[in-house]
């Protein structure tokens, strides 16, 4: 009876017709009584040609009733042959074939206007203009906007079973139900993603330098479908799992036409069996296809196992699986060790094999910066999640009609300890829950985990009432619970719900465990071998941190130095414990800082330690009263000698522990360096002075004037917020908001120029790429002459090089400001002359005699000016004459300035008149023609030489890279060997570039000697940043 049902059922979906159907059969009943009507009423020939036309239609418009982007080549083929017709029907020979054609005995009735028709022999430029866009148009939309991409191979053909697309989509449902299940235990949605949505930044590709941004992580993934497995780095909370699930919800959206099934695996499930082979631990292929289908089959139903047993290794076997796995650094075995462990190059080793096992399988490992995968993870492509930007927090939490000014410009002005924590998205959303609750900033963090876990708790009174236990006694047992989980090296993150009860053996356990579920603060996974964990590390750390405060002598303080998995709950203990206790932890680091700061060995210990005064102290500098002159000398002695950019950056960082007098003059310093990255980190902390010195004001503006045109536009609302926010930096605000004016106003007299007069547009970006390309020129061989009588000296490091501002901003950049100054130029000339040569200026400007307005008038001459004006840069302008007004108005400065004219104008006048005078003997005329050729020739030469000196050094380092063969582990001696080799500034950015592209890790000491110090170009300053990613403190 059941079987019977089973096929009644389908026959009912077998005859069961779409809307797009039922309209289509519509149509060709109507087209069916157009056909007979035409035939009846008019001639059976119109009738057929009616019928013909309606035909091919439906032909060619078949794939709409198909399946999903069935056709989809077809219609391209279709529109091509269309393509293809039009222009080919311009051919004479076409017209004098017609009528023959229509002589036939056939075609003898055809319509008079038919015959009649005559084909274009030429066909118009417009006409295949518009049929090139309108062939573009169609294929950019019938592209294939997948996130994994279809599959080349039909499903059919791999899985010929009738029922197979039918089992594929009810095992698709229920992963997708699971996502959701995850999602609401974590208290995310899909739509709450889309406002929080990650900036992802492609770290390195295979053999290529690529550092370009991209929003979202489905667009990087749906741009490159070649790679077949992707890394994804990212900070705790900054949205790595929520993207993750994204994903696969897009992909699984995308199974019925791409054939690619998404499987989310989350490896802190994953506890692994190893065996010890020569002091290693090993781990195998086995054990985590093994975990894969168990984990698979636990969160389905016994429909999802046999689904699983039958066909999963044929789906992985045909490349039809995109496996995403979460959370590697929360693997068990991964919490407790070091960064260099063994274990984590066998992982890595492991996971690699798995998902590139099979030939056209595809996969994505995520995992924090911290315990990352090594190389051994064979990742083609590495994506770093990066954390939000001060604009995009200022967005998102101003979703909160509670989130006010003034509570934002305290938030980025006076609280330096929440900073760092509202960059990834899960702590800022929890900040803006605590905001719309509050109206107000919290005390520190902690209020914001106590504030929304005693928020869920209170929403199960209920569940409280009927189990008879108190939220205290949830919040002590959840407290031992974390506890427990914090010190297991055997489980990580996650742990079995069994050994969690026979460890406690309390009838309070499972009561909580369900509780914690219901409020959502915990996650308990389905089927028979639960497990249970927080939803998030930071609820771990916060109960952990209650622990702590419960048992001080129970604080690992050990973890500091070395970075290790109790360091963020110590930042969130510092804060709360007593200050008798916060002054050991600081006084602590402040030791480690003193004894190996100076000890290369050792150092990233002192680095780890101060760091750590930062994020735990920034709200608490009372507790550094004891030595924090010694901090201020400290930091101060390191920003101002410059010796290592790395070092200098890192304790501009702590310019926030400073009191304001002794942190002015340090930033000052840095702001008025030479080093960009110096720059941009003093410029963020710039602002959380209640007040600045002149000074330092007028460096900020230099700052801000100086920033190359693409890197201010790119980055304005960042650089305007950040101005904003801070009462003392309203000038310097003025300033920014003048200069993005200035730059609107010239785009757009740009745009309108390049309509209106298109070849003085051309002309002038033609005559500034042409200036600005021998200016860097010249500018790097300068550099290059510097680096090589640096080393014939006998310095392993060139010298600091000279401020080179015009240089320092790029082609591009100087190429916008070289067009902008000549386009004004020419305006202005052609204005002029228009006046006495009317005939002059519109033979430069066509579009004036195109569009019928054939006269040249002062208003014409005015509308010049106005596009020549606002192309200009005014804040430069304003700036200057504000810095020569006291001159312009000093009677002495005016007659010194008339003094020199005078004396230029009378040697000018002297030289004309010698050369009046002896222009009247006969062999003048050749001496001057040969002395003029003389001194061309001798300004080709110099050009020529410069040239031929900037190009060879850049040319020969080239040659000298290509040689190279690196493997996965270089020496910094090695390094600092290479870049001394370098004679080009090029060259050495290229090697460094190299270093990141192929993501080659540094091993050992830099020599003595070799120094990655302050103003040496911009390849150290790369360098500087490659060497905080190889040391992990890019965080």
């Amino acid at each position: 009876m059941l079987f019977y049902g089973k096929r009644r059922h389908k026959h009912k979906e077998g005859i069961h017709m779409s809307g797009s159907q039922k309209f289509v059969l519509l149509l060709l009943a109507l087209a069916l009584c157009f056909v007979v009507g035409t035939g009846l009423y008019s001639s059976w020939f119109n009738a057929a040609s009616v019928a013909v036309f309606i035909c091919l239609m439906i032909y060619f418009t078949r794939p709409l009733l198909m399946p999903a982007g069935y056709g989809a080549n077809k219609i391209r083929a279709l529109v091509l042959v269309l393509g293809f017709g039009i222009i080919g029907s311009g051919s004479s020979a076409l017209n004098t074939l017609l009528p023959t054609i229509w002589t036939l005995p056939v075609l003898q009735n055809a319509p008079a206007w038919l015959k009649n028709i005559q084909l274009i022999s030429q066909p118009s430029p417009w006409i295949l203009a518009s049929v090139v866009i309108i062939v573009g148009i169609v294929f950019f939309c019938l592209r294939d906007r997948s996130v994994g991409g279809g599959h080349p191979t039909p499903l059919k053909k791999d899985f010929p079973e009738d029922r197979f697309a039918r089992k594929l989509e009810v095992f698709c449902n229920m992963l997708q139900q699971d996502l959701t299940s995850i999602d609401v235990s974590s208290n995310w949605s899909p739509e709450y993603y889309t406002e929080l949505e990650a900036e992802v930044e492609i770290r390195k590709a295979k053999g290529l330098a690529s550092r370009k941004k991209i929003l979202g992580l489905q667009d990087a993934i749906r741009k490159d479908r070649t790679s077949r497995s992707f890394l994804i780095l990212g900070a705790p909370g900054s949205g790595k799992s929520v993207a993750l699930r994204k994903l696969a919800r897009d992909m699984l959206a995308e199974v019925k036409k791409t054939h690619r099934v998404p499987i989310y695996i989350n490896l802190r499930e994953w506890v692994p069996d190893s065996i010890v082979t020569g002091g290693r631990k090993e781990f195998s292929v086995e054990d985590l296809e093994a975990f894969v289908i168990k984990n698979l089959v636990r969160r389905g139903d016994a429909y999802t196992r046999d689904f699983v047993n039958d066909y999963f290794h044929d789906l992985w076997r045909t490349g039809r699986l995109f496996f995403i796995f979460d959370s590697f650094d929360e693997i068990s075995e991964l919490l407790d060790a070091s960064e260099n462990s063994t274990v984590i190059d066998s992982l890595s080793t492991v996971i690699s094999r798995f998902i590139t096992t099979q030939t056209a399988s595809r996969g994505v490992l995520a995992s924090r910066v911290f315990r990352q995968p090594t190389r051994a993870f064979l990742a083609d492509k590495v994506l770093e999640i990066r954390p939000l930007s001060e604009a995009g927090i200022s967005e998102a939490l101003s979703r909160y009609p509670q989130f006010t000014d003034q509570v934002r410009n305290t938030l980025f002005s006076h609280r330096l300890d929440l900073i760092p924590l509202v960059r990834n998205p899960f702590m800022m959303a929890l900040l803006g829950e605590w905001i719309a609750v509050n109206e107000t900033l919290p005390i520190n963090q902690a209020e914001i985990y106590k504030n929304y876990i005693d928020s869920r708790i209170q929403l199960c009174k209920q569940e409280l009432r009927d189990t008879g236990i108190s939220s205290r006694e949830v919040s002590e047992v959840a407290t031992d619970i974390a506890w427990f989980v914090f010190r297991s090296s055997t489980f990580g993150l996650e742990a079995p719900v069994k050994v969690i009860r026979s460890y406690f053996n309390s009838e309070h356990v499972d009561t909580v465990l369900e509780l914690l579920r219901f409020a959502r603060i915990a996650r308990v996974t389905p089927g028979d071998e639960k497990s249970f964990a927080f939803v998030h590390r930071r609820f771990l750390e916060y109960f952990v941190t209650t622990r702590f405060l419960q048992q001080p002598a129970e604080v690992p303080d050990s973890h500091i130095p070395t970075d290790s998995r109790g360091r963020d709950a110590l930042v969130l203990y510092a804060q709360l414990c007593s200050e008798a206790e916060a002054k050991r932890l600081a006084e602590l680091c402040w030791g480690e800082i003193q004894h190996h700061f100076a000890d290369a060995g050792q150092r990233i210990r002192a680095i780890h330690c101060l760091r750590f005064l930062i994020d735990a102290f920034g709200s608490r500098r009372e507790v550094l009263q004891p030595f924090e002159e010694d901090l201020s000398a400290f930091v101060i002695q390191h920003v101002k000698t410059g010796d290592n950019i790395l070092l200098a950056k890192i304790c501009l960082e702590a310019t926030g522990l400073l009191s304001e007098s002794r942190a002015a003059p340090v930033l000052t310093t840095a702001i008025a360096g030479e080093d960009g990255w110096l720059q941009e980190t003093a410029f963020r902390a710039c602002r959380h002075l209640p007040k600045m010195n002149d000074e330092l004001e007028e460096g900020m503006k230099k700052y801000v004037l100086n920033i190359s045109e693409t890197n201010f536009w790119r980055g304005r609302k960042n650089i305007l917020l950040s101005l904003s926010l801070s009462d003392a930096l309203s000038g310097v605000y003025r300033v920014a908001k003048m200069r993005l004016w200035s730059m609107k106003a010239a785009l757009i007299s740009t745009l309108l120029l390049a309509i209106a007069l298109p070849f003085i547009t051309l002309f002038s970006v033609s005559y500034a790429m042409a200036v600005t390309a021998p200016i860097l020129l010249f500018g790097k061989a300068g550099r290059t002459a510097q680096t090589e009588k640096a080393k014939k000296t006998g310095s392993d490091s060139p010298a600091p090089r000279a401020a080179a501002s015009f240089i320092d901003k790029g082609f591009i950049s100087g190429t916008f400001v070289l067009f902008r100054v000549m386009s004004f130029v020419i305006l202005l000339v052609i204005s002029i002359a228009g006046l006495f040569s009317p005939a002059l200026s519109l033979a430069a400007i066509p579009f004036y005699t195109y569009s019928g307005y054939a006269i040249y008038n002062g208003w014409l001459a005015a509308a010049n000016v106005v596009l020549g004006l606002m192309l200009l840069d005014w804040v430069a302008i304003c700036r200057f004459v504000r810095s020569k007004i006291h001159d312009l108005l000093n009677p002495k400065k005016w007659l010194a300035a008339l003094s020199v004219l005078a004396a230029s104008a009378a040697g000018v006048g002297i030289i004309f008149s010698l050369i009046h005078y002896i222009s009247r003997y006969p062999m003048a005329e050749p001496v001057f023609k040969a002395t003029f050729s003389v001194l061309i020739a001798l300004m080709a030469a110099y050009v020529v030489f410069t040239f031929i000196q900037a190009v060879r050094g850049g040319i020969k380092d080239l040659r000298r890279l290509r040689k190279l063969a690196f493997g996965s582990v270089i020496k910094r001696a090695q390094i600092a060997k290479i870049m001394a080799e370098c004679v080009s500034d090029y060259g050495r950015l290229q090697f460094v570039l190299r270093l990141e592209s192929e993501g080659i890790s540094a091993t050992g000491h830099w020599p003595e000697g070799f120094k990655l110090a302050v103003g040496l170009g911009e390849a150290y300053t790369a360098l500087a940043r490659l060497e905080e990613r190889w040391l992990n403190l890019d965080r």
